[in-house]
C-alpha cells in the first residue's frame, strides 16, 4: 500500500510493460513488498532456489571454494539471502510479515523483532550476501537485520560504484539475480564484475521472457565469458495483475519473436534461467551437468 493506504493501480504500467509497484520498494520496513508481491503470488524466489543451490554446489567443485561470496542485484530488503542462507520460504515470510502487520506495529518494532529473530537462526549454508539495489531502505533494512552482511544503494546505470563500495565486490563468487534483468543494463552487470577481483564470477540470472539478456552476454565476450541457457524448464514469477498487463506481456513477446508459453497464457509471467562464466570454467561442468531435472519446475508447478 500506499502513504494513502491504497493500492497500486493496476492497469498503469511502467516503460518494461509491468505494472507500477515502486511504492513498496523503498519503505522503512518490508511489510508493503511482501503482501503486495504475496497478493500476486510471487514465486520466483522459491523456483530460483534449488537452481542457485545447484550452482552454489557446481562453483564449489570447480573453484575448490567453501564460503561463498554472492552479490544480489535488485536485491531489495535481502529475500533471496533470507532463503539460501536461513531456509526460508515466501510462505514463511509471508505469514511473517502479515501477522506483523496486522498487530500494528511500527517500523521500528519490526526491525528489532527482525534482529532477534534472524540472529535466532542457524544458517543452512555459508554464504555471505551484499545487496545492490537503487532502494536506500531496503538495503539499509537488510543491513541492518542482518540478511544483508553488507550492501550499497546505487543507480549503476548512471555512475560507477565509488572506491568504498566497490571494495567489498572484489570477494564476490557469484552473482545473481531474480528480476533485475530489464530494469537495468549491460552497463549495470559490466560495472559490478569490474569492481570484482581478478577471478571473475559466474553470473546467474533469472530472465523474464519478455527481456532478453543477449546484450549482456556479448558485453562480456571480452572477459572471457560465456553464456549457457537452461532449456529445460521455465520459472513462474508472478500473476500478471490484470488482462491489460498480459496483453502487454504478451505483445513485448511477440516484438521479439517468441510465441507465449502456456505459463504465460495461464496468467503468469515466466522467466529463463542463464548462467555466465568464464569459459574455462563451462567446459568443466557444463549447465546440463549441473542440474538434475527433478529440482527444476515446469508448468506444472503452478
Amino acid at each position: 500500500m500506499d502513504e494513502a493506504g491504497t493500492r497500486p493501480d493496476r492497469t498503469k504500467l511502467d516503460d518494461t510493460g509491468k505494472a507500477v509497484f515502486t511504492q513498496i520498494y523503498d519503505r522503512p520496513d518490508p511489510r508493503d513488498y511482501y503482501l503486495t508481491l504475496g497478493r500476486h503470488n510471487y514465486l520466483i524466489p522459491d523456483a530460483a532456489a534449488p537452481v542457485f543451490q545447484s550452482v552454489y554446489a557446481a562453483y564449489r567443485q570447480v573453484r575448490h571454494a567453501n564460503r561463498l561470496h554472492i552479490t544480489d542485484i535488485g536485491c531489495s530488503y535481502g529475500i533471496n539471502a533470507a532463503l539460501h542462507k536461513y531456509g526460508l520460504s515466501m510462505s514463511q515470510l509471508l505469514a511473517r510479515y502479515a501477522a506483523k502487520d496486522a498487530a500494528g506495529i511500527s517500523s521500528a518494532a519490526l526491525e528489532e523483532d527482525d534482529k532477534r529473530f534472524f540472529r535466532s537462526l542457524e544458517p543452512v549454508d555459508d554464504l555471505v550476501f551484499y545487496g545492490l539495489d537503487v532502494a536506500a531502505n531496503a538495503i539499509r533494512y537488510g543491513i541492518a537485520t542482518r540478511v544483508l552482511d553488507d550492501g550499497s544503494a546505487r543507480n549503476l546505470e548512471e555512475a560507477p560504484l565509488n572506491p568504498d563500495e566497490a571494495r567489498p565486490l572484489g570477494a564476490t563468487d557469484i552473482i545473481i539475480s531474480t528480476g533485475a534483468v530489464g530494469y537495468v543494463t549491460e552497463t549495470t552487470f559490466k560495472r559490478v564484475i569490474d569492481a570484482c577481483g581478478k577471478e571473475k564470477p559466474w553470473m546467474a540470472l533469472f530472465v523474464l521472457r519478455q527481456f532478453d539478456a543477449g546484450d549482456i552476454a556479448r558485453a562480456l565476450e571480452s572477459e572471457g565469458y560465456v553464456c549457457e541457457a537452461l532449456e529445460s524448464a521455465l520459472f513462474p514469477q508472478r500473476r500478471f495483475t490484470d488482462a491489460n498487463e498480459q496483453r502487454e506481456a504478451l505483445a513485448r513477446l511477440a516484438e521479439i519473436g517468441r510465441k507465449p508459453t502456456p505459463v504465460e497464457e495461464a496468467g503468469w509471467y515466466a522467466a529463463d534461467f542463464v548462467l555466465m562464466r568464464p569459459e574455462a570454467d563451462a567446459k568443466k561442468l557444463p549447465l546440463a551437468q549441473m542440474m538434475p531435472a527433478s529440482r527444476l519446475p515446469t508448468a506444472s508447478y503452478i
